[in-house]
């Protein structure tokens, strides 16, 4: 369970303040998809940067599991950010230099786990968003819709808890955005992972179980 207390966010340009998040409360329950939307410059993406302990509020709480995540150390924070959430961009940030096999280990590595092990879960999961046959490719040999679905798989390698997704249709045609959405909603069926979803798309939304919506800075 995903549990903001208080949470509030400014950023400062030449000392004068601007605030983003003014107060947030909230709760979100293990399993659930939430759609997080609002007019550009909302704070959509200042908030899901929170979650995932990406970015550090101005004040307020972030709690997990009851636990607040910013009580931990750097390093532990890491080793957590790791080994609970995944993370889908709009922009893939997968690393040029490996192929998609490779990319999709790269958590598992950091956590410790031998190749042997790493290798097969990315296998298992390149084979589930259908992209068996395209393991040795690095991202410039891939299409757009399969590059976001080599980071869906990265993101999914540790079975974690959420699975934050930043306009993750963003740069896709209808028809690969369609793919790419029943894809997310079928892992969070599958592995009853937390869907959090920052979305300017009212259709994608409404595929969701419900909507927080930011505007000047509070949820309506």
């Amino acid at each position: 369970m995903i549990e903001a207390v208080a949470l509030k966010k400014s950023f400062f340009l030449d000392k004068r303040e601007i605030p983003v998040l003014k107060g947030l409360d909230f709760t979100i329950k293990a399993g659930e998809r939430i759609a997080i939307c609002g007019e550009s410059g909302a704070g959509k993406s200042t908030l899901l940067q929170i979650i995932g302990s990406l970015d550090k509020p101005s004040s307020g709480t972030i709690k997990v599991s009851g636990t607040d995540i910013f009580s931990k150390s750097e390093y532990e924070l890491a080793k957590w950010r790791n080994q609970a959430l995944g993370f889908v961009f709009q922009f893939h940030h997968l690393l040029p230099e490996f192929t998609a096999l490779e990319n999709v280990m790269t958590p598992a590595l950091i956590n410790g786990d031998s190749n042997l092990i790493a290798r097969g879960k990315a296998l298992q999961l390149l084979q589930k968003v259908g992209l068996e046959q395209r393991e040795k490719h690095k991202p410039g040999e891939l299409s757009g819709g399969e590059q976001q679905r080599v980071a869906l798989a990265r993101a999914l390698i540790m079975q974690p808890q959420a699975l934050l997704a930043d306009e993750p249709t963003g740069n896709l045609d209808a028809g690969t955005s369609n793919e790419i959405v029943e894809l997310l909603l079928e892992c969070n069926r599958e592995f009853n992972t937390i869907l959090l979803l920052v979305t300017h798309n009212q259709r994608l939304a409404a595929k969701m179980d419900r909507t927080i919506t930011i505007e000047n800075g509070h949820i309506l």
